[in-house]
This record gives C-alpha cells, sequence and structure tokens, in this order.
C-alpha cells in the first residue's frame, strides 16, 4: 500500500478513473496520460535524490484534474464508441484462466522483443550481463563450458549472451511463439550454432530430471501465476550441483506506484498504446519499459525474506544475494542507487532488484 501521506490524492484520483466513460476518445486520452505520468515517475525514481514524495503527489493532483476534466467533455453520446479488444481488469492478479494469461503475457512480450535491434540483441545484453557477473564477483565458473537453460527467455537475447560468455550449449524457452521464431532466425542468421529455442512454459518444463548444469532465469517468474511452482521446476531440471540465476521484482514504493497507474493504462488496449508510443518515436527499450510495467496481466514483486524462504522451500542452498547491477552513460541501474546509499534510494526502491545465485545440493 502506498505511504498514507498519498491516501488523499489517491482516493481522488482512483474516483475519477473508475468514473471514466468507455468510448474511444477517453481511451486515447488515457493511453496518453499514463504515457505522460511514466515519464514523470520515471524522473522522480531514476533521475532525482529528493524526497519522491512531494512530487508524486503533485503529478497525482495534476493526473486526477485533467481526468476530471477528460470525464467531463468526453462522456457524452458523440464520443461513445466501444472497441472490441479490451484489456482485463489491472492489478497484480489477472482474471481468466491461467492459459488465458500465458497467452496474453506471450503475446506481449513477443510484440516488444522481435523489434529490439541487432545491436540491442547481440551487444547491449551480453555488456550488461557481463557488469553484472563481474561487479557481484561471482565468476564465470558457473556458466563455463556447462550446458544451460534460459527459462523465459523472451527474444533470446540473453541466452545468446550465456553462450558468448562461456557456455558450452545453450536453450532457450518462451511461451512468446512469435519470440522463439525471431529467436530462431537471428542466430540461423548470425551463425551461431552453440544455442536453440523451443516453446514452452516455464511452470512445465518439458525436459527430465537433471538435464542442465546451470539455469538462468530473469525477470520471468514474477509474470506468472505460481512463481513457486517455477522454481521447483528450476530445481527439477538441475543436475545435482547445477546453478540457478535468477531475478524477481522486489517490494517498492515503484511497484505500488505502477499498481496506481495500472487502471488507467487499462483504459487502452495494450496494442493502441503501443502503436501510439510507437508513431511518438519511443525507442523500443522505451516501449518495453512501459509495457513490462502496465501492460502485463500478473506482476509480484518479493522481500529478501520471502524471496530466499521460496528458494530453500524448492531445496535450493548455498544462496549469494547479488547486490550489484548495471550502469551505463544511459542508464544507472536500481541497484547501485541501494549500493551507493543515494538519498531516499531505499524509500524509492525498497528491496531493489532480487537476483540470486543458488545451487542445488550433490
Amino acid at each position: 500500500m502506498a505511504p498514507k501521506d498519498l491516501k488523499a490524492v489517491l482516493t481522488r484520483y482512483h474516483r475519477v478513473v473508475d468514473g471514466l466513460p468507455d468510448n474511444s476518445v477517453v481511451q486515447t486520452l488515457c493511453a496518453l496520460e499514463a504515457v505522460r505520468a511514466y515519464q514523470v515517475f520515471e524522473t522522480v525514481f531514476w533521475e532525482s535524490t529528493d524526497d519522491p514524495i512531494p512530487p508524486l503527489k503533485r503529478e497525482l493532483h495534476r493526473l486526477a484534474a485533467t481526468l476530471e476534466g477528460v470525464e467531463s467533455e468526453y462522456g457524452d453520446a458523440v464520443f461513445h464508441q466501444r472497441i472490441a479488444h479490451r484489456v482485463g481488469p489491472a492489478g497484480s492478479r489477472a482474471h481468466g484462466t491461467d492459459a488465458d494469461v500465458k497467452t496474453v503475457t506471450g503475446q506481449l512480450y513477443s510484440s516488444l522483443f522481435t523489434r529490439f535491434s541487432d545491436r540491442h540483441y547481440f551487444s547491449e545484453a551480453t555488456d550488461l550481463l557481463r557488469q553484472r557477473i563481474e561487479r557481484n564477483g561471482i565468476g564465470y565458473d558457473w556458466l563455463k563450458g556447462k550446458k544451460g537453460l534460459d527459462a523465459g527467455c523472451g527474444g533470446g537475447r540473453y541466452t545468446v549472451a550465456l553462450a558468448k560468455l562461456g557456455a558450452a550449449k545453450m536453450t532457450g524457452i518462451d511461451y512468446g511463439r512469435d519470440n522463439i521464431r525471431d529467436a530462431r532466425r537471428r542466430i540461423g542468421d548470425a551463425g551461431i550454432g552453440a544455442v536453440n529455442f523451443r516453446h514452452a512454459d516455464v511452470l512445465d518444463i518439458p525436459y527430465r530430471d537433471k538435464s542442465f548444469d546451470f539455469a538462468y532465469s530473469n525477470g520471468v517468474l514474477h509474470h506468472t501465476s505460481d512463481p513457486e511452482r517455477g522454481v521447483r521446476e528450476l530445481f527439477r531440471v538441475l543436475k545435482p550441483g547445477g546453478h540457478l540465476w535468477i531475478f524477481l521484482y522486489g517490494r517498492s514504493l515503484w511497484w505500488e506506484i505502477m499498481d496506481v497507474l495500472r487502471p488507467l493504462s487499462a483504459k487502452a488496449s495494450r496494442q493502441q498504446t503501443q502503436h501510439m508510443m510507437q508513431l511518438m518515436g519511443y525507442a523500443p527499450n522505451r516501449v518495453f519499459k512501459f509495457m513490462d510495467s502496465l501492460y502485463v496481466p500478473i506482476i509480484e514483486s518479493y522481500s529478501a525474506r520471502q524471496m530466499e524462504r521460496m528458494l530453500k522451500a524448492a531445496g535450493f542452498v548455498g544462496l549469494v544475494k547479488l547486490p550489484r547491477c548495471v550502469e551505463t552513460p544511459f542508464f544507472r541501474g536500481i541497484n547501485e542507487m541501494l549500493w551507493d546509499n543515494e538519498p531516499y534510494a531505499e524509500r524509492r526502491w525498497g528491496s531493489g532488484e532480487l537476483r540470486y545465485l543458488g545451487r542445488k545440493p550433490h
């Protein structure tokens, strides 16, 4: 739940959002306002070292006032035009069957990852992963010369990165069929032979027990209906002594604010908002961040204690929390802010990004 000093403005904001009319003009305006608010929130969380609460309050008041104008100006029958496709109700848990959630999630990420340039695909991911490994001082022994699984590989760029950093053979699985097709095309064009891809579910991994030397699951299970089952599946397919690299969202004010924004973004379809952002000139990685936060059906976040409990319950031992992340000329990672004890970093980011290296006992 968001801090108490945001309670009054959140009450006003939610009342207005709930009362918005359902027509095509309002959908477009809601999409635009969601994009604008998201940009303001990004500035507050990533670029400022001041107390985040005052600017968050100002933006939420502005947003509520703007939406009140939308409600009064575009609520009449002249603009009433329902569209066929609607995004499901927002929030941590999506309605519908588990198959529906998997399909929507797969389609969302396929529409995003396939737009990445070859530079983002082949070079950027390798550089970022190398930074995370070296800054955390964990070395490469857990992957070099080993057979690995990238569980929930998306477009496959980190699957390729793991191979480039020394894995002998990599298998990437993902529920997005377009992701898998695009990944196969890219590695085929590049002549990469140590990587293969397969359409599959991370909650029901189609490989025998003890099939892999290491498993990599980077920002995936918090978007599934049963993360605990996913962790157990990763444990099952690992050989004794094999390692797991896993990343899940840590609880923070950022995700509380995203939960506030999700009902607004849900007024417009994902396709409508994504197309609008592309027309406005947003780069693929910017579109990805927005969609990843606001349109994926399920988002969960955890405290470090909860995540460690889940990993231990599945059988993993020797857990090593990886506190460092990445820094580029254009981006400073969340965990770097926490590592350097920047002012108000903990208030903004809470548990940060929870990355662990664990091991299956011999």
